[in-house]
């Protein structure tokens, strides 16, 4: 079964656009013959592959003697997923990689890349230890060699480039994001909170104990999860309450909170814990009337709704992302709380004109605060992208603030890391808009409890 496996992943990652979490899931949902097992297996091997893009294809460069653009796009797929085995997959045997990719080629009528292929792997496999990687920057091409954990500019000519290049291997970022990190933030270490591995978290109106004892009594999926991740099946989540009556549950690794019945039965969201802090610190009055302008899929309405017994108008710009924000509404039974519509958030309702205690503007942003568990957004981002979307923030957030009653309150939020988003986008705002001022703001920097994230909230 194996091989049908690598051959879907193949598959998916020579046609690999500009989101290939989506391709996944779409195959996962098209082989539903599939055990879990293998549906894992597939989906770690695309995701392993797409994680470590940028190291994985700057090693093939230091290998092969055909410029990447130049490859076949099977061979250089193939590649890929060899090299996602070989080098970050400890459990798949180094031969079974190497093999496999040799027969795909055969299966896929190029064969006569697979000498090619195979040569380059077993390079790769000889000098493991020691592995060369290439880069090119500012027309100059740069060899780096892996030595004790990082990795070192092979001409001390070179050296101004060490920094960024060892940065951009070890943690698989273009280079131009490490630098830009660099300019932003001084050497703070936002590629290894991006690294760290995040706990999953969710927003709950029960106790940890009674998700547990769901879990212990009526689940049988969960507890094969729990006991895969060598846990005691009656601490499927640990909890904390931060506000009355409403609990932050954290789950372990092994466990996929999705597949609880609690899940099912809407006794809690799966949100991180960096989404929630604009709401729980935004001190609404109970029975607030609240907007929110980009919901989809809704975390920030449903907490709005369990922290502040809020009325809610929720809306996004399509059907298919109001679709998902009325799935869970209906999953949480908060029909009576949220009503869902769709709008475009960059274009005025003259209707809405000063109606809100509240509006919430969790803008369409450049995701750098979650792309350590999204690996997909570093690779398809442009800088040219930022100026856009500044301008669609800009016009959101001028759209808000015509919502607000007066002494209203506006939460404006991003998942990025990008001061022109965020802290600039706000000071430009308030200039604007002398009627605004600033009530709390934080940008908060990703670790093992957090994504990046950044919220300013601020009163009318």
């Amino acid at each position: 079964m194996a091989d049908i496996i690598r051959k879907n992943a193949l598959e998916t990652l020579s046609h690999m656009g500009e989101h290939p979490s989506a391709e996944v899931k779409r195959t996962l949902e098209t082989h539903q013959e599939w055990s879990h097992r293998d549906g894992a297996f597939y989906a770690a091997l695309v995701e392993t592959a797409v994680s470590h893009l940028i190291t994985i294809d700057a090693i093939i460069a230091a290998y092969s003697s055909v410029r990447l653009k130049k490859l076949n796009t099977v061979v250089l797929a193939s590649l890929r997923l060899a090299l996602a085995q070989i080098l970050f997959m400890d459990r798949v045997p180094v031969s079974a990689a190497t093999n496999e990719a040799v027969n795909l080629l055969k299966a896929e009528s190029a064969g006569k890349f697979a000498g090619f292929v195979n040569g380059i792997l077993r390079h790769i496999i000889r000098e493991k230890s020691q592995l060369m990687a290439r880069f090119v920057l500012d027309n100059t091409s740069v060899k780096l060699k892996h030595i004790n954990g990082h990795w070192q500019v092979c001409d001390r000519k070179q050296e101004s480039y060490q920094e960024v290049c060892d940065k951009a291997l070890r943690f698989s970022y273009p280079v131009w994001i490490v630098k830009f990190f660099e300019k932003a933030y001084h050497g703070k270490p936002i590629l290894e909170g991006l690294a760290s591995k995040r706990q999953i978290t969710a927003i709950s109106k029960v106790s940890a104990e009674k998700i547990n004892a769901e879990a212990k009594n009526t689940s049988k999926t969960s507890s094969e999860e729990i006991n895969s991740a060598n846990s005691d099946v009656s601490q499927i989540c640990t909890g904390e309450e931060i506000a009355d009556g409403i609990y932050l549950l954290t789950f372990p690794d092994g466990v996929n909170p999705a597949e609880l019945s609690a899940f099912k039965q809407g006794l809690f969201y799966i949100m991180d814990n960096s989404s929630m802090q604009p709401l729980l610190n935004a001190r609404l009055k109970k029975d607030s009337r609240v907007l929110d302008l980009c919901a989809s899929p809704g975390g920030k309405s449903v907490c709005a709704a369990w922290l502040y017994d809020a009325q809610i108008t929720s809306c996004d710009i399509s059907k298919e992302k109001t679709n998902r924000i009325k799935e869970n509404v209906q999953r949480l039974d908060l029909y009576d709380k949220i009503s869902v519509s769709e709008n475009d958030a960059c274009i005025f309702n003259p209707d809405w004109k000063e109606k809100f205690d509240a509006v919430i503007a969790d803008c369409p942003c450049s995701g750098l605060g979650v792309s350590g568990r999204k690996p997909e957004i570093r690779l398809r981002l442009k800088p040219d992208d930022f100026t856009e979307l500044s301008e669609i923030q800009k016009r959101i957030l001028e759209n808000a603030a015509r919502y607000l009653k007066a002494g209203g309150t506006l939460i404006y939020s991003t998942c990025t890391l990008d001061p022109a988003e965020n802290e600039e986008q706000i000071r430009a705002f308030i200039k604007a808009h002398p009627d605004f001022s600033v009530a709390g703001q934080r940008t908060i920097f990703p670790d093992g409890s957090h994504d990046g994230f950044f919220y300013s909230i601020m009163k009318k």
